[in-house]
């Protein structure tokens, strides 16, 4: 597939006004400012070289490229059998039974068609502006542009059609959701199929109309208050699916509806549609199609409202496209990783800086988001395809839906499983993309007063009790989850690994964002609390006793990860709770009293990290006592090296003995060593400097070596869905560490970079600070405007040693 930038001739005219703008503005500020207008335009043309462009008609959805919004609307956008098709999603839209459905789809036609056979065509995602760009141009010189943006302010997709001729223009809205139907969703919640409600389908004579209104009357959650014995706390559920409605409507410029509701094929589903018809031709058209999810019960007022909504739409899309385009290329210049520049398409490492830029585009859609991007495929999911088509599997096999499947379909189903959703949070520390974590810190805060009822419901103590295995409402998902609080899977009873690496990412954000901690207190003291009196409890019914021998607190029963069940102290929640709480203590000043006092006491119980003998040498060990083997996909020991870095970047001895634990993967847990979805095994390697094992990883989870989907960012199928969420994320992860290698006041650079990757960069330190670097073969150089205490070591790649370092100091 080709990388090229667009040759419309509309962007050549956008982009001579565009140019004319920036030279204007680089005329009238100061000298000393000159060079960030040169680094913008820099940033622009490294960006560009990114554009995907595909020169042929897709097959289907499975081919197609996201276009990100922002507050978690989105849409698949493709061109197939002559027609403009998309897929429109919010990251809000869950039905009754808990699940993420799309929100309908759209298709677009031109007459004449500019599409026809013999015509020569392009479609480019062009993510330095946010936009896509479909261009057509056929034999006797007729060309069509088409053009698709998200609105900054307001729900909102345009389209806008520009033709050399003067066309008729015919947009349909269709849905799959026509009855009530049992189809294939893979919600644990359910049965094997999960009974979906229709859509209702509205028609005016200047606007079509598709929506989803939830049946209070058939919510899962219900189901699952009575099962787990929780429905006296229902008020502390924050309820993601009662009196929701959620839909589209679309209007376009001298265009009127078409009064039928006509068949919709052509898929692996059918459908019914209704359309918008052109009223005459014409050379230029706008088109918008207004997305919405609201709380509300009266379903007229909804949609009086989202018919004003779509005509202020129509009203504003010239300044949109300007405010879209102002937003995108602030997102992209206020951090970025470009590997090999210059090396072109062909190269792997060139590949893994253009897909870091891709992945962070799609995670962009959820800036202002409520809720968390789903790991199992965010909002850009299509129906499954023929499994002969998946190129790249892991050495298992991923069970695959039936032929009645629909793009609603995602494997997982309404799992928030915690392990998988925090890697989508830590991606935006580093990359500066910080208002991006606040959907998955909100998740659990708000949920904070439910999962303490189950606590108190449950056991009769205090703390906060968040199982692996949640559901967009913080309960456990109904099939795994008993009535006593237990969870009916061996290797998910008493998995309660995730809550405290939430606490962490918690004062990790607030240490980058430079916030006060206090708005995230309640919770990291209410998770610490849960083990403490957790294991108080559990301890004292089988000893008498509150604490162990040694005088600390013992961890049993839990499980470590997926890995073992029935452990004694777990290497990852051991090393989760030190190093909150010696977190916690740092802040000093802003921390209350009580909480200090609590903290202090609490840390000199916690049990010291447990480490065996393996083939001779010392290494870490996945509990103090372990034996029920359930995964061979997981190391637990790792955490210690992240996120937790209690092997800190100047401890070489202790970074041996992780070493040792990476060299002695027992044989029956070799997997665990692998690449796949969520594993975070390249992280791993480059906070222990291995720069070979680093290299090797990155490239198998961020180039094009696997994938599957001609987009390259469509990470998956691996343990997961496609697009893979957390396997994006825990690349972009790596890639940090690889770079900017950050513990408490330290910084190490370089920590496992290849030297023959040439890099540009731009990422984050504590306290909102940037740091800036290039690396070639032939000079390094790095800017930060962090202070002076900050303390910088580099490791030159391919040199095994770190040596203090000072970056020059930024003036701007």
């Amino acid at each position: 597939m080709k990388h090229h930038s667009t040759s419309m001739k509309i962007e050549k005219k956008r982009k001579s006004v565009l140019h004319t703008r920036n030279i204007m503005f680089c005329l009238i500020i100061s000298a000393g400012l000159f060079s960030g207008c040169s680094e913008n335009n820099h940033i622009r043309q490294r960006m560009e070289a990114y554009n995907i462009v595909w020169t042929e008609q897709s097959a289907s959805s499975f081919r197609s490229m996201p276009l990100s919004g922002t507050r978690g609307y989105g849409a698949n956008i493709w061109v197939q059998n002559n027609a403009l098709y998309g897929y429109l999603a919010g990251n809000e839209s869950y039905d009754e039974n808990g699940d993420l459905l799309k929100l309908g789809c759209f298709r677009l036609e031109l007459s004449p068609n500019p599409f026809r056979e013999g015509t020569r065509f392009e479609q480019t995602l062009d993510p330095y502006n946010g936009r896509i760009l479909v261009k057509t141009e056929s034999t006797d010189g007729n060309e069509a542009w088409l053009t698709l943006w998200y609105d900054q302010t307001s729900p909102d997709l345009y389209i806008r059609t520009e033709t050399g001729q003067e066309t008729e223009c015919r947009l349909s809205l269709a849905t799959w959701r026509t009855k009530v139907d049992t189809v294939a969703l893979d919600n644990w919640d359910l049965p094997t199929v999960s009974v979906v409600r229709p859509d209702s389908l509205e028609i005016d004579p200047a606007t079509v109309m598709l929506y989803h209104q939830n049946d209070n009357r058939r919510l899962e959650l219900t189901t699952i208050l009575e099962k787990q014995k929780m429905t006296e706390y229902a008020s502390l559920v924050p309820d993601v699916t009662r009196d929701l409605i959620f839909g589209c409507i679309a209007a376009g410029e001298d265009m009127v509806s078409v009064d039928t509701k006509e068949s919709f094929d052509g898929f692996s589903w059918s459908g019914k549609a209704v359309s918008l018809q052109s009223n005459g031709k014409k050379k230029n058209r706008l088109i918008t199609i207004h997305c919405s999810t609201d709380v509300q019960t009266d379903a007229d007022a909804w949609i009086r409202q989202m018919k004003q909504s779509v005509g202020e739409s129509l009203c504003r899309a010239e300044t949109s496209e300007q405010q879209s385009i102002k937003r995108w290329n602030e997102f992209w210049e206020h951090g970025y990783v470009f590997i090999n520049p210059d090396a072109g398409s062909k190269d792997e490492g060139w590949q893994v800086g253009r897909n870091y830029q891709l992945f962070r585009y799609m995670l962009a859609c959820n800036e202002g988001g409520k809720l968390p991007l789903k790991f199992n495929g965010g909002i850009f999911t299509v129906e499954p395809v023929d499994q002969s088509l998946i190129k790249h599997l892991p050495a298992y096999d991923p069970w695959w839906p039936d032929k009645k499947a629909t793009p609603d379909y995602r494997k997982w189903g309404n799992f928030f499983m915690a392990q998988n959703q925090r890697l989508v949070g830590w991606a935006g520390l580093v990359s500066g993309d910080r208002s991006l974590m606040e959907p998955s810190l909100k998740y659990y805060t708000d949920r904070l007063k439910l999962a303490e009822a189950r606590s108190r419901r449950y056991w009769n103590h205090g703390g906060a009790s968040f199982p692996e295995c949640l559901s967009p409402y913080g309960l456990p998902v109904q099939r795994i989850a008993a009535a006593d609080g237990s969870m009916l899977y061996g290797h998910l009873n008493n998995h309660y690994s995730m809550q405290i690496e939430f606490a962490f990412m918690m004062i990790q954000y607030c240490r980058y964002s430079d916030i006060d901690i206090r708005n995230y207190l309640p919770f990291i003291e209410s998770v610490l609390r849960f083990y403490d009196e957790h294991y108080r409890m559990e301890h004292k019914k089988r000893t008498g006793k509150e604490l162990g021998e040694d005088g600390c607190l013992v961890l049993y029963p839990m499980n470590s990860l997926e890995a073992f069940a029935d452990v004694t102290d777990p290497v990852e929640v051991i090393a989760g709770m030190r190093k909150v709480c010696e977190e916690i203590l740092r802040f000093k000043g802003k921390i209350p009293d009580d909480t200090r006092q609590y903290v202090e006491q609490l840390s000199k119980i916690i049990p010291e990290i447990p480490y065996e003998t393996r083939d001779g040498v010392t290494v870490i060990a996945p509990a103090r006592q372990y034996e029920k083997f359930f995964n061979e996909w997981e190391l637990p020991e790792m955490f210690t090296v992240w996120p937790y870095a209690t092997f800190g970047i100047n401890n070489a001895e202790a970074t041996r003995i992780a070493e040792n634990t990476w060299e002695h993967v027992p044989e029956k847990r070799q997997n665990a060593l692998s690449f796949w979805s969520w594993m975070c095994t390249p992280i791993y390697a480059a906070c222990m400097g291995r720069e070979a094992d680093a290299r090797r990883l990155i490239i198998e989870k961020m180039s094009d070596k696997n994938a599957n989907a001609d987009f390259p960012a469509f990470f998956g199928p691996g343990h997961d869905w496609i697009p893979d969420f957390n396997w994006g994320a825990s690349g972009m992860i790596a890639l940090h560490k690889m770079l900017v290698n950050t513990a408490g006041d330290s910084t190490l650079l370089f920590s496992a970079w290849p030297k023959d990757w040439d890099v540009e960069y731009k990422l984050y330190l504590p306290k909102n600070k940037f740091i800036r670097g290039k690396y070639t073969k032939e000079k390094t150089s790095v800017v930060t405007d962090a202070s002076d205490e900050h303390a910088f070591l580099i490791r030159n790649p391919g040199n095994a040693d770190a040596i203090p370092f000072r970056p020059e100091k930024a003036t701007q």
